[in-house]
């Protein structure tokens, strides 16, 4: 099956995927959440180059650029792109922000609330957070835990953020409209954590993550993922376990291990009827926190299992009362745009750097 057949929404069952990666960073942020001596993630362990966590990262990164590139080389509506991106993130992101300083910061600080409430530390957490500054502690809050971050999840948005817009300029730039270029682009990306290993090899890798699932969905009518497939690339993984390039064959093969396994008939029967992941992402780490503080002693296995419960729940009515509504919106007000703005836009852009004097 071509890759070009796989990504029609109903096509596939990614956002169960999305989920299990949700669950996993959950899962693997507890072992830091809740230390206990003679335990750690299994498979941080297994692999010795990746964790739990930020491996589910990078699922996410991945998925991310398969399907907003896609959605952006089949529809080329760059405002629209922009429009609906933000209304995806942001809404969200800013109800996680204000709850959990205004509601889950009082209950727990240790300060008295007027202190708490004119502390700068809590105006800098809502302000800075909300516009993709992020910021981690609340005056008074989880200070006694083994992490004081309220929401260390958060980290990853404005990565994410740029891997956008430095994907808007490719396409205004005209990068995919040329057959060579985008496997240009993502060699040069590529390159960057094997030249510089020790300049921020998180980062660096997300975006690697994020350009490997573009450059999929560029190429995807010549692209074929099936057993044979995947199959091969686990055994290259195998073969070269220790070179150099190591993590990026085994993140090739389980990214195509979950392009295949999602597009399983059997598995388009168990695609969920909302959309969790980001919701889950989102309260996983406060959720974790607010568990290790009251039931530290229960464990790391009770902190994973009862976090990853309430945060669905959480995460369900994300979905259905501001995430599903904002995206609604948001696609209202992309089809309000002039007819001419996408045309304004690329001319402002390729004005302004490719003109010559």
């Amino acid at each position: 099956m071509r890759l070009a057949e796989i990504l029609p929404r109903g096509a596939n069952n990614l956002d169960l995927f999305r989920i299990i990666a949700a669950a996993m960073v959950i899962f693997g942020h507890a072992y830091a959440l809740v230390p206990v001596s003679g335990q750690s993630d299994p498979l941080a362990q297994w692999l010795g180059f990746d964790s739990s966590g930020s491996l589910a990262v990078k699922v996410f990164f991945l998925l991310s650029g398969l399907v907003v590139t896609n959605s952006l080389l089949e529809k080329r509506q760059p405002l629209q792109f922009l429009i609906a991106r933000f209304f995806r993130l942001w809404p969200a992101l800013a109800v996680t922000v204000l709850l959990c300083a205004l509601v889950l910061g009082p209950l727990l600080t240790s300060l008295p609330l007027g202190e708490y409430f004119l502390h700068p530390e809590t105006g800098k957490y809502i302000y800075r957070n909300l516009v993709f500054r992020i910021r981690f502690p609340l005056p008074g809050v989880f200070q006694d835990n083994a992490l004081s971050a309220v929401n260390g999840s958060l980290w990853t948005i404005p990565h994410e953020i740029a891997a956008y817009l430095g994907l808007l300029v490719l396409y205004l730039l005209g990068t995919f409209q040329r057959c060579w270029l985008p496997l240009a682009v993502l060699a040069t990306i590529l390159a960057v954590p094997l030249l510089f290993p020790d300049e921020s090899p998180e980062v660096s890798l997300l975006i690697a993550c994020f350009a490997i699932g573009a450059t999929l969905a560029f190429y995807k009518r010549h692209l074929i993922i099936n057993g044979w497939v995947v199959l091969t690339l686990w055994i290259l993984f195998a073969l070269f376990r220790h070179a150099l390039v190591n993590f990026y064959l085994f993140y090739l093969a389980l990214f195509a291990s979950i392009l295949f396994v999602a597009s399983q008939s059997w598995m388009l029967r168990l695609r969920p009827g909302s959309d969790l992941s980001y919701g889950v992402y989102l309260w996983g780490f406060p959720v974790q926190q607010v568990m290790a503080q009251f039931f530290g002693a229960h464990g790391i296995l009770f902190n994973q299992l009862a976090s990853l419960a309430i945060c669905l729940v959480l995460a369900f009515c994300s979905w259905h009362l501001v995430e599903k509504p904002a995206m609604a919106r948001g696609a209202v007000l992309g089809r309000r745009l002039p007819p001419d703005s996408i045309r304004r836009l690329r001319g402002a852009l390729t004005g302004r750097f490719l003109s010559r004097p």
